[in-house]
Protein backbone atom coordinates (compact mmCIF):
# COMPACT_ATOMS: atom_id res chain seq x y z
CA UNK A 1 0.00 0.00 0.00
CA UNK A 2 1.18 3.60 -0.74
CA UNK A 3 2.48 5.70 2.45
CA UNK A 4 -0.57 7.94 2.18
CA UNK A 5 -3.55 5.22 1.92
CA UNK A 6 -1.76 3.71 5.28
CA UNK A 7 -1.99 7.23 6.70
CA UNK A 8 -5.79 7.72 6.33
CA UNK A 9 -6.73 4.19 6.91
CA UNK A 10 -8.60 5.42 10.09
CA UNK A 11 -10.42 8.18 7.93
CA UNK A 12 -11.31 5.97 5.19
CA UNK A 13 -12.33 3.69 7.35
CA UNK A 14 -14.80 5.62 9.41
CA UNK A 15 -16.25 7.22 6.34
CA UNK A 16 -17.24 3.77 5.11
CA UNK A 17 -18.61 3.38 8.38
CA UNK A 18 -20.94 5.99 8.25
CA UNK A 19 -21.68 5.82 4.84
CA UNK A 20 -22.68 1.74 6.35
CA UNK A 21 -24.78 3.06 8.20
CA UNK A 22 -26.84 5.98 6.82
CA UNK A 23 -27.24 3.38 4.11
CA UNK A 24 -28.49 0.55 6.44
CA UNK A 25 -30.93 3.54 7.77
CA UNK A 26 -31.90 5.00 4.80
CA UNK A 27 -32.76 1.80 2.46
CA UNK A 28 -32.34 -1.21 4.60
CA UNK A 29 -29.52 -2.57 2.98
CA UNK A 30 -29.02 -5.73 5.19
CA UNK A 31 -32.40 -6.63 4.49
CA UNK A 32 -32.10 -6.03 0.91
CA UNK A 33 -28.96 -8.51 0.98
CA UNK A 34 -30.07 -10.97 2.74
CA UNK A 35 -33.17 -10.99 0.60
CA UNK A 36 -30.61 -11.15 -2.44
CA UNK A 37 -29.21 -14.48 -0.84
CA UNK A 38 -32.71 -16.01 -0.69
CA UNK A 39 -33.17 -15.60 3.42
CA UNK A 40 -36.24 -13.07 3.27
CA UNK A 41 -35.66 -9.27 4.41
CA UNK A 42 -35.75 -10.50 7.87
CA UNK A 43 -32.64 -12.18 7.94
CA UNK A 44 -34.47 -15.52 8.45
CA UNK A 45 -36.01 -13.62 10.86
CA UNK A 46 -34.14 -11.88 13.23
CA UNK A 47 -35.21 -8.52 13.09
CA UNK A 48 -38.29 -9.95 14.60
CA UNK A 49 -36.49 -11.39 17.36
CA UNK A 50 -34.77 -8.31 17.61
CA UNK A 51 -37.86 -6.21 18.42
CA UNK A 52 -39.26 -8.51 20.83
CA UNK A 53 -36.23 -8.29 22.76
CA UNK A 54 -36.18 -4.46 23.40
CA UNK A 55 -39.44 -4.64 24.62
CA UNK A 56 -37.77 -7.07 27.42
CA UNK A 57 -34.99 -4.29 28.12
CA UNK A 58 -36.10 -3.20 31.58
CA UNK A 59 -32.97 -1.12 32.02
CA UNK A 60 -31.57 0.54 29.23
CA UNK A 61 -28.59 1.90 31.26
CA UNK A 62 -26.96 -1.02 32.68
CA UNK A 63 -28.90 -3.72 31.46
CA UNK A 64 -30.29 -7.21 33.14
CA UNK A 65 -26.42 -8.08 34.17
CA UNK A 66 -23.86 -10.24 32.65
CA UNK A 67 -25.69 -13.24 31.46
CA UNK A 68 -28.84 -12.24 33.30
CA UNK A 69 -31.10 -11.76 30.17
CA UNK A 70 -31.62 -15.04 29.06
CA UNK A 71 -33.02 -16.60 32.30
CA UNK A 72 -36.09 -19.26 32.38
CA UNK A 73 -38.81 -17.33 32.78
CA UNK A 74 -37.93 -14.03 30.10
CA UNK A 75 -36.81 -16.92 27.85
CA UNK A 76 -40.30 -18.55 27.85
CA UNK A 77 -42.21 -14.88 27.92
CA UNK A 78 -40.05 -14.20 24.50
CA UNK A 79 -40.54 -17.64 23.47
CA UNK A 80 -44.37 -17.32 23.31
CA UNK A 81 -44.19 -14.96 20.55
CA UNK A 82 -42.63 -17.62 18.33
CA UNK A 83 -45.08 -20.59 19.35
CA UNK A 84 -42.77 -23.63 20.14
CA UNK A 85 -39.36 -22.05 19.27
CA UNK A 86 -37.53 -20.67 22.55
CA UNK A 87 -34.11 -18.87 21.15
CA UNK A 88 -31.42 -18.44 23.35
CA UNK A 89 -29.94 -15.01 22.24
CA UNK A 90 -30.69 -12.47 20.08
CA UNK A 91 -28.78 -13.82 17.34
CA UNK A 92 -26.67 -9.92 17.45
CA UNK A 93 -23.35 -9.38 19.63
CA UNK A 94 -24.69 -5.84 20.07
CA UNK A 95 -28.42 -6.46 21.44
CA UNK A 96 -26.98 -9.31 23.09
CA UNK A 97 -24.97 -6.68 25.43
CA UNK A 98 -27.51 -4.12 25.30
CA UNK A 99 -29.83 -6.69 27.00
CA UNK A 100 -27.11 -7.97 29.31
CA UNK A 101 -24.94 -4.93 30.00
CA UNK A 102 -26.82 -1.75 28.80
CA UNK A 103 -25.57 1.06 26.81
CA UNK A 104 -22.61 1.38 29.80
CA UNK A 105 -21.49 -2.02 28.05
CA UNK A 106 -22.05 -1.48 24.89
CA UNK A 107 -19.95 1.67 24.82
CA UNK A 108 -16.96 -0.20 26.38
CA UNK A 109 -17.52 -2.47 23.47
CA UNK A 110 -17.23 0.13 21.16
CA UNK A 111 -14.40 1.49 22.91
CA UNK A 112 -12.87 -1.94 22.94
CA UNK A 113 -13.11 -1.76 18.90
CA UNK A 114 -11.94 1.80 18.35
CA UNK A 115 -8.64 1.40 20.76
CA UNK A 116 -7.72 -1.96 18.86
CA UNK A 117 -7.90 0.05 15.92
CA UNK A 118 -5.59 2.25 16.78
CA UNK A 119 -3.72 -0.05 17.74
CA UNK A 120 -3.62 -1.98 14.43
CA UNK A 121 -3.01 1.27 12.45
CA UNK A 122 0.99 1.54 13.46
CA UNK A 123 1.34 -2.11 12.56
CA UNK A 124 0.56 -1.45 9.04
CA UNK A 125 3.98 0.89 8.50
CA UNK A 126 6.12 -1.78 11.05
CA UNK A 127 4.47 -5.01 9.69
CA UNK A 128 2.42 -4.80 6.90
CA UNK A 129 1.55 -8.44 6.32
CA UNK A 130 0.64 -9.02 10.05
CA UNK A 131 -1.19 -5.79 10.45
CA UNK A 132 -3.55 -6.10 7.30
CA UNK A 133 -4.35 -9.99 9.08
CA UNK A 134 -5.32 -8.25 12.53
CA UNK A 135 -7.16 -5.48 10.72
CA UNK A 136 -9.10 -7.81 8.77
CA UNK A 137 -10.15 -9.90 11.46
CA UNK A 138 -11.08 -7.12 13.29
CA UNK A 139 -13.73 -5.94 10.54
CA UNK A 140 -15.00 -9.81 10.18
CA UNK A 141 -15.26 -9.73 14.21
CA UNK A 142 -17.38 -6.15 14.14
CA UNK A 143 -19.41 -7.79 10.88
CA UNK A 144 -20.31 -11.10 12.39
CA UNK A 145 -21.54 -9.51 15.74
CA UNK A 146 -24.66 -7.42 13.42
CA UNK A 147 -25.94 -11.42 12.80
CA UNK A 148 -24.08 -13.66 15.58
CA UNK A 149 -23.26 -13.68 19.10
CA UNK A 150 -20.16 -13.30 19.03
CA UNK A 151 -19.11 -11.70 21.77
CA UNK A 152 -19.34 -14.74 24.19
CA UNK A 153 -16.28 -15.51 26.41
CA UNK A 154 -16.51 -19.36 25.38
CA UNK A 155 -16.51 -18.05 21.58
CA UNK A 156 -13.72 -19.28 19.88
CA UNK A 157 -13.84 -15.87 17.57
CA UNK A 158 -13.70 -13.49 20.30
CA UNK A 159 -10.47 -15.35 22.07
CA UNK A 160 -8.76 -15.03 18.48
CA UNK A 161 -9.68 -11.05 18.87
CA UNK A 162 -8.58 -10.68 21.76
CA UNK A 163 -4.65 -12.14 20.40
CA UNK A 164 -5.25 -9.46 17.85
CA UNK A 165 -6.38 -7.04 20.28
CA UNK A 166 -3.05 -6.77 22.15
CA UNK A 167 0.22 -5.39 21.30
CA UNK A 168 3.55 -7.16 21.14
CA UNK A 169 6.95 -5.52 23.21
CA UNK A 170 8.65 -5.78 20.10
CA UNK A 171 11.36 -3.27 20.90
CA UNK A 172 12.27 -5.26 23.78
CA UNK A 173 13.01 -8.52 22.14
CA UNK A 174 15.05 -6.47 19.78
CA UNK A 175 16.79 -4.70 22.34
CA UNK A 176 17.08 -8.19 24.06
CA UNK A 177 19.02 -9.75 20.48
CA UNK A 178 21.10 -6.55 20.12
CA UNK A 179 22.41 -7.40 24.12
CA UNK A 180 22.94 -10.77 23.02
CA UNK A 181 25.00 -10.37 20.18
CA UNK A 182 27.10 -7.54 22.03
CA UNK A 183 28.05 -10.08 24.66
CA UNK A 184 28.93 -12.29 21.66
CA UNK A 185 30.76 -10.24 19.86
CA UNK A 186 32.77 -8.92 23.16
CA UNK A 187 33.16 -12.31 23.90
CA UNK A 188 35.21 -13.07 20.84
CA UNK A 189 37.44 -9.94 20.58
CA UNK A 190 38.38 -11.33 24.55
CA UNK A 191 38.93 -15.17 22.27
CA UNK A 192 41.02 -12.95 19.79
CA UNK A 193 43.21 -10.95 22.50
CA UNK A 194 43.64 -14.17 24.19
CA UNK A 195 44.87 -15.90 21.00
CA UNK A 196 46.67 -12.95 19.86
CA UNK A 197 49.15 -13.40 23.04
CA UNK A 198 52.77 -15.31 22.93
Amino acid sequence: MRPRIKNFIGTYMLAALVLLVAAELAFGISGRLSESLGRGSEMSGRTGLWEICIKFQSNPIVGAGFEGFWFPERREQIAAFFHGWSPGGAHNGYLDTYLELGLIGLSILIGLFIATFWKIRPELFRNFEWGRYRLGFLVAVVVRGWTEATFLPGSALWFVFYIIAMDYPLTRLTTARQSVWAARSEESREFAYAEGEP
